[in-house]
């Protein structure tokens, strides 16, 4: 119960933070993550590697109602899907915030192709066929759609739409990989 305790008041600081304005995650260090969850430096070692890992955890907590979604379903629609998590959310607050950070948009990036790569390979085990080999498939699609998500949260302004985004992405790729 501690431990879950503690998680939760490291993932609440961190959010607190990343969601603060001019507040980059590449400038973020452990003690003010500490100082704001007021836990010692110790106890973060114990439960996280470095700040990385937490936000890996905290990006995990955040997109639990995501990654409950049916896997077709997400690469079907993957900026749909997104959107239904991202829209009005923390994590957007959070995303919109840190889009100047280089840092946070490499690691959430390769986190976005990294889900990405594991839902390809869920549809291999399930039996899925691919006319080109999976490992080139699922390279090629996850690192289209981590940096189809990276342009859309850079042109938020702009207001595209969800489904402008899937149609952007189904002009990028060819969509009979995915609709076989």
């Amino acid at each position: 119960m501690r431990v879950a305790r503690t998680q939760k008041l490291l993932t609440m600081a961190l959010l607190t933070l990343l969601c603060e304005q001019g507040q980059l995650f590449s400038n973020i260090t452990v003690n003010e993550i500490c100082d704001k969850a007021m836990v010692h430096r110790t106890t973060f070692y114990k439960h996280f590697e470095d700040k990385f890992a937490l936000l890996s955890s905290t990006l995990t907590s955040l997109l639990q109602d995501y990654l409950q979604m049916n896997v077709e379903d997400r690469l079907r629609q993957p900026m749909q899907s997104i959107a239904t998590i991202l829209s009005g959310n923390v994590l957007e607050r959070m995303v919109q915030n840190q889009k100047k950070d280089e840092g946070f948009n490499h690691f959430f990036r390769k986190y976005i192709e990294e889900i990405f790569k594991q839902d390809f390979m869920e549809l291999k085990n399930r039996g899925k066929q691919f006319s080109l080999p999976v490992e080139l498939a699922v390279e090629f699609h996850s690192g289209v759609i981590s940096l189809l998500v990276n342009w859309w949260i850079h042109h938020f302004e702009e207001n595209i739409t969800a489904e402008q985004m899937d149609e952007y992405y189904y002009l990028l790729v060819n969509e009979k990989i995915l609709l076989k």
